[in-house]
């Protein structure tokens, strides 16, 4: 460790280093700092000339600058090239007769439990996942997991999420990973130390109180209503969370995974080939002769399926499971069991008993009684869906969502039924006949599971509506409302603009000078037209004849790729048989600086074009008119560039779809010109030559205005790219749920006419 010194009255600094022994025993400012030396140098004071420090507790190297663990191995290389302005250069025989003598360990040490922070590794704030023990470094991060790993709806805000401290070997692939610790100073140093840890551990024990004995002033409206706080009682929370966890490798459910998958696949499948007419009558709530018009479909998203799927998986992990525990009729129990048999069979009679179950639940009245006042299973499923690890019940918001997926979990089921009845029953004339003698299980108005959850659902979607939320943000005083106080951290105009600024700067850097490689390429953008009118497939701007000599040939670039010597040599290897033999790793990594690109534009799509819209709209806009009638969505409107988006959210329940246009500003409108008039087709190229058997790849560039080098973006690539760039210019991480947040009032407040003005208009 270094020591600083001061000698008579000049002001002179001696650096001296502590040895192996004589730090265990001193008793300086490594004590106050460092309790036990925990970070030590050699004798000589090598390391500390190296800026590197022993851990005694890791047996590890710690560059003192990175904050980080440097193998043995990688020393000399990480100092090279991370610290090359040091000039330091390591002695391969010294590091070698240090590392024999000290025991430092050539591989990154294993963390057991809950270690006291390790000394000269940062420690951050982070967030722990209420059902497991992984720690993630944002709340975002851990709803992420949670989705994916438990199928838990979490929000970022959920107070299930747990609050804890993280380190990090580095910032390498293999050492990112966080880990929990505690705080030094938490940690109590006197004798009475375990004494008072245990006294403050009693005091925190809550009460085991029954729903019965809680004041109902302490209950929300929404689990008065329910009364899912009463079926809690007496129950383990982490037993309750364990019925319906995911199965995994090794376990006896296992392999529901796979079948649940096939099964709920076949029969989202059969949708586009069912009859119209069974299809309306299975979207329609209430039994009447008046159909909905909108049959039943499906998702928008290829992977939305996925998500619904797990739930189905885990109802009948929790059936499996807590059938001890369930007041079962005798049919749903033989369904029950014949399942539980069918696991160690073919994977087709696997499938059949998941029908025979799901049918025999759906398909019953089930009345509550005084013993049972819980007597449906898919509720009581539903309730655990729930459940925090706390003990605490999640708000309505968290709960429409699983409602909304099990309803259309339950259309599906029924489906399959009108399929199997029509194919099997000379009685059943047509699957819409079917539809119809099953229509009392799947329309409100009768006791059944359907009607249970849509019930529940109307409730719940009414409370959420009807509540005002806390306020999570305030007008600074005294900054003429050009300031937010938002979560803690000041949210300010100017902020914004330097951000902004910012994202411009690095954009036009990014294309002028990495895509386009410096050369002055000009286009007038003015003199461009767009035909409004045209729904041609295929057409937009850059293909409209009027505009061919003004654009120019669109292998422009690539032409002049050919033509200059120094970018031939960097992008062709050869010549074969007359074709031109790429450089693929040359080709890659301009394509990646593209897709970067489009990222950047993305964000300033979704950050200063008027209000935010949904990602999945904005990451799926077509280049072109498709075949399949959507529209183009850049465009030029009475000389302004603009990106038309849109609304897809309520295609399903009214049939068609919203049109929004956001006006780019000049900056942003001159990048999407030349991103899609100079760099697409080089774009197209670098995916045919890398991706030559990959024809999705290819239809990714024909028809997606945005592309992630070989998949179309996603709303996590946006939030976090957002994060970096706000929490670099405010101060604060603002994703695209945050973002929608703190905008909303800076947009009203100061571009408030604008609004009103686009929502009185019928787009």
């Amino acid at each position: 460790m270094k020591h600083l010194k001061k000698k008579g009255k000049n002001v002179k600094w001696q650096m001296q280093t502590v040895s192996n022994e004589s730090a265990e025993k001193q008793v300086d400012l490594d004590e106050q700092i460092l309790p036990a030396s925990e970070l030590y140098d050699v004798a000589d004071g090598t390391l500390a000339r190296w800026g590197i420090l022993i851990n005694r507790r890791l047996k590890a190297f710690i560059c003192l600058a990175c904050q980080a663990i440097i193998l043995p191995s990688t020393l000399a290389q990480h100092i090279a090239r991370q610290h090359e302005d040091t000039r330091v250069s390591v002695d391969a025989d010294q590091l070698a007769s240090v590392v024999e003598r000290e025991g430092v360990l050539d591989q990154l040490p294993a963390i057991y439990g809950t270690p006291v922070e390790y000394a000269g590794l940062k420690t951050e704030e982070g967030a722990g996942c209420p059902l497991c023990t992984v720690v993630y470094g944002s709340a975002h991060s851990v709803a992420k997991h949670a989705r994916l790993e438990h199928a838990q709806s979490l929000s970022e805000k959920d107070s299930s999420i747990r609050r804890v401290h993280i380190q990090r070997f580095g910032r390498g692939v293999s050492s990112k990973a966080p880990f929990e610790v505690k705080l030094r100073a938490l940690e109590l140093q006197s004798s009475q130390a375990d004494y008072i840890q245990a006294m403050r551990q009693e005091l925190n024990t809550r009460p085991p109180l029954t729903s019965s004995e809680v004041d109902h002033r302490h209950i929300s409206p929404w689990h008065i209503t329910t009364r899912w706080h009463s079926y809690l009682d007496g129950r383990d929370v982490l037993e309750a969370l364990a019925l319906i966890a995911i199965p995994k490798e090794g376990d006896p459910l296992f392999s529901l995974v796979a079948s649940v998958k096939l099964y709920m696949q076949a029969i989202y499948d059969t949708i586009p080939y069912t009859s119209e007419l069974c299809r309306q009558i299975l979207n329609t709530d209430i039994l009447t002769e008046d159909l909905n018009h909108t049959p039943f479909s499906q998702h928008q998203m290829e992977d939305t399926l996925r998500a619904y799927s797990r739930l189905v998986l885990q109802l009948l992990c929790f059936l499996l499971r807590g059938e001890a525990d369930l007041v079962l009729p005798e049919a749903v129990s033989q369904a029950l069991a014949g399942l539980r048999l069918s696991l160690n069979r073919e994977i087709d009679d696997v499938t059949s008993a998941i029908h025979s179950l799901l049918l025999a639940l759906w398909t019953r009245n089930w009345c509550s009684t005084q013993a049972n006042p819980f007597p449906d299973p898919t509720v009581c499923f539903v309730i655990h869906t729930q459940l925090n690890r706390d003990g605490s019940l999640k708000g309505p918001k968290d709960v429409t969502g699983i409602f909304a997926k099990l309803v259309y979990n339950m259309r599906l089921v029924f489906l399959k039924e009108c399929h199997r009845l029509s194919a099997e029953d000379p009685a059943y004339l047509s699957h819409a006949v079917a539809a119809r003698s099953l229509r009392p299980w799947f329309t409100v108005g009768q006791e059944s599971t359907f009607h249970s959850l849509r019930s529940l659902q109307h409730r719940a979607s009414g409370i959420v509506i009807s509540t005002q939320n806390e306020p999570n943000m305030k007008w600074k005083d005294g900054s003429s409302f050009t300031t937010l106080i938002y979560l803690g951290h000041e949210v300010s105009l100017d902020a914004l603009r330097r951000c902004q600024g910012a994202i411009e700067d690095a954009t036009r850097t990014l294309l002028q000078d990495t895509l386009l490689f410096g050369h002055p390429f000009t286009i007038d953008i003015a003199a461009l037209k767009d035909d409004m009118g045209n729904s041609q497939p295929g057409y937009s701007l850059f293909t409209d004849r009027v505009n061919a000599q003004i654009l120019g040939s669109p292998d422009r670039l690539i032409d002049h790729i050919l033509c200059t010597p120094a970018l031939r040599r960097h992008f062709v290897i050869g010549l074969r048989d007359g074709k031109i033999i790429w450089n693929g790793v040359a080709l890659s990594a301009w394509l990646n600086a593209y897709s970067k690109l489009d990222l950047l534009c993305l964000i300033q799509a979704e950050m200063n074009c008027g209000a935010p819209g949904r990602t999945t709209e904005l990451t799926g806009m077509p280049r072109t008119n498709t075949k399949a009638g959507m529209l183009r969505a850049l465009r030029i409107i009475d000389g302004h560039v603009a990106l038309m988006r849109t609304y897809h959210k309520m295609r399903a329940a009214q049939g068609l779809d919203r049109v929004i246009p956001h006006s780019l500003n000049a900056s942003l409108a001159a990048t999407f010109i030349y991103k899609e008039a100079l760099c697409r087709s080089f774009a197209e190229l670098c995916a045919n030559v890398l991706h030559p058997d990959n024809p999705k790849v290819k239809s990714y560039y024909q028809d997606y205005l945005f592309v992630n080098y070989d998949r179309p973006f996603v709303g996590d690539d946006i939030s976090e790219e957002m994060k970096r760039w706000t929490g670099q210019h405010l101060g604060v991480e603002l994703g695209i749920q945050k973002w929608r947040q703190c905008s909303t009032p800076l947009r009203r407040k100061h571009a408030g006419l604008e609004e009103m003005w686009l929502e009185d208009q019928d787009t």
